[in-house]
């Protein structure tokens, strides 16, 4: 197994802090593409937003040298405000795929200013429900979210008005033996994985053009991936790509092993198909014999349901072979994903290899 430098470990860690405590939901990336801006600037040759939202970054390659684009999505699941009652109670749509089981009771944080406001998902009490509705299946219909105001003229001097958007959130927190817990992880591992792989390539002797893509709103659809592969591809000589996420870790109960699309602790997943792409033979092939000559653990991706940016990439312009490494992550699309870190940042180090390696 491989050792890391304890310094070099806490800064990727203090990096997934800041990174899952942000609150970017889907359409509304900016304050996550301001921290990405300041972590990266200094070690990319360029760096720009696009009118999508994404964050697009490149350090040059020998002239002529082929690229390889590594993506990654800055949004996160949440939710937005369709109505605010004349009691101050706000009422909001889903953005982004939840299981709306897991609202009720849970913490939320909304930043309509540069305030960041907090509140709780209510519905009735069951102390007043009958006991048939007490059975009935909690959907967002029925909640509300609930900021402590008495008042929508309370609710309006915090700006919480139709169109505010927030999420769920339970706090980062660093577990025992290694692992973390908080909100965000899908995507902001991957976005720790592109950041710090930047890092890692300072001063090297690069074959390869590196193109970065910090995309918006992969999950309401997959959308900057697509204009940020089209603009890189309009440039640059992009032979390969990959797209780096959180995927979902099944080793929990009652989950059998031919359903686990992989298992945390067991080193970085590389995808061999899921809902929205064939991964490329030639890019997980290079993948796989990276890993083993540096020693880096790594499984297969069980196949799944799903998708990620890669199932657009790879269909830009002629095409673009394309693959996906992702960090393995109990309870993804939840306020409380849970990763170990050794699974971060061996996925670093496949990636960071990965790159170094001429196409």
């Amino acid at each position: 197994m491989n050792k890391f430098d304890q310094e070099y470990e806490k800064g990727i860690i203090e990096r997934q802090r800041r990174l899952s405590e942000a609150l970017g939901v889907s359409g509304h990336e900016e304050k996550v593409v301001e921290i990405l801006i300041e972590e990266i600037e200094p070690y990319v040759d360029k760096y720009w937003v696009d009118v999508t939202g994404n964050l697009l970054a490149v350090i040059e390659g020998p002239a002529g040298s082929p690229a390889i684009l590594l993506d990654c999505h800055t949004d996160e699941i949440g939710f937005m405000i369709t109505h605010v009652d004349e009691n101050g109670f706000a009422y909001f749509t889903t953005v982004g795929g939840w299981d709306e089981r897991m609202f009720l009771g849970q913490s939320v944080i909304v930043e309509p200013s540069d305030e960041r406001l907090f509140g709780v998902v209510g519905a009735l009490p069951p102390h007043i429900l009958t006991p048939e509705k007490r059975k009935e299946p909690v959907t967002v219909d029925n909640l509300f979210l609930d900021f402590g105001f008495l008042s929508k003229e309370e609710a309006e001097k915090k700006r919480v008005t139709v169109g505010t958007v927030g999420t769920l959130t339970s706090g980062f927190q660093e577990l025992p033996f290694g692992r973390l817990k908080g909100k965000a992880f899908d995507d902001r591992s991957g976005c720790n994985i592109l950041i710090q792989t930047a890092i890692n390539l300072k001063g090297k002797d690069l074959p390869n053009t590196v193109c970065f893509a910090f995309s918006s709103q992969e999950e309401v659809g997959i959308r900057g991936a697509r204009t940020a592969a089209y603009t890189f591809a309009d440039i640059y000589d992009v032979k390969m790509a990959l797209a780096c996420e959180n995927t979902t870790s099944g080793d929990v109960p009652k989950v059998p092993p031919h359903k686990c699309p992989s298992k945390m602790g067991k080193g970085p997943a590389i995808t061999i198909l899921d809902s929205s792409m064939i991964a490329s033979k030639k890019v997980r092939e290079r993948l796989v014999e990276i890993a083993k000559e540096k020693e880096i653990p790594y499984q297969f991706k069980v196949p799944s349901r799903g998708g990620t940016d890669a199932g657009i990439i790879h269909l830009t312009k002629r095409g673009i072979p394309s693959g996906v490494v992702s960090v393995p992550g109990r309870y993804i699309h939840s306020p409380c994903t849970i990763i170990d870190k050794r699974d971060l940042l061996h996925a670093i180090d496949l990636v960071t290899a990965f790159v170094l390696k001429k196409v």
